[in-house]
């Protein structure tokens, strides 16, 4: 009996070979499911984001060093008319609107830091769909690490808000300052009109340097 079952075996055996040999076909031998592999980053978003915030910050800096020389020019100068203090004045104005321009929501730097953030929300997205499949605690840690990247990306946005508005105010300041000496030129003071614009380079000056200091932590890795 076992020999007849043998015989019967070896020839199914030998069938199935013939139908595969008869079609010019190997069986197939099927192996474990394929398991596809995550895909690795090109390049490391997050230190790319802080040298680009680095770059950015050094640009922003030589506008504040700009200011802030020509703020401490203004307040030394003495035996000069009021017209050339005047004349000073609106190429500080100009310096601000300079500095004003590089924190608009087009600029590089808000640029770089609204690509940051849309590459932290799709992570996030993404690791929660694998919540099952890579596990629960795991997917947090990972949500975890990247709510301390999105918060850097708070910071950045609050701090170019907030340079944004203190150069605003300061070139609202200044105007006001140009508007009032020009008054009291025309009144021939020319006193209170020197007075009129030295009284608003202390504050112009306080607010360039709180922004410059503000810009060098940003530029540091771990905003």
């Amino acid at each position: 009996m076992a020999r007849s079952l043998n015989i019967a075996v070896a020839a199914a055996a030998a069938l199935v070979g013939l139908h595969f040999a008869a079609f010019g076909q190997a069986p197939t031998v099927r192996g474990p499911p394929a398991v596809s592999a995550p895909s690795i980053p090109s390049a490391p978003k997050v230190e790319s984001f802080r040298s680009r915030l680095q770059d950015q910050q050094k640009t922003l800096e030589s506008y504040g060093a700009k200011i802030s020389g020509l703020v401490d020019r203004l307040k030394a100068m003495s035996g000069t008319n009021v017209e050339s203090r005047i004349a000073e004045v609106r190429s500080l104005r100009d310096a601000l609107v300079q500095l004003g321009v590089q924190l608009q929501p087009d600029a590089p730097l808000s640029q770089s830091i609204d690509q940051y953030q849309s590459w932290i929300s799709a992570q996030m997205g993404r690791v929660n769909n694998q919540r099952s499949t890579l596990g629960p605690e795991f997917v947090q840690e990972l949500v975890r690490r990247y709510q301390q990247y999105q918060h850097e990306v708070t910071r950045a946005r609050e701090s170019v808000s907030n340079h944004s508005n203190a150069i605003d105010h300061a070139l609202k300041e200044l105007t006001t300052a140009e508007l009032r000496a020009a008054e009291m030129l025309m009144a021939e003071d020319a006193a209170a009109a020197v007075k009129e614009l030295l009284g608003v380079l202390d504050s112009v000056g306080q607010t360039i340097e709180d922004i410059r200091s503000t810009l060098r932590k940003l530029g540091n890795a771990g905003v």
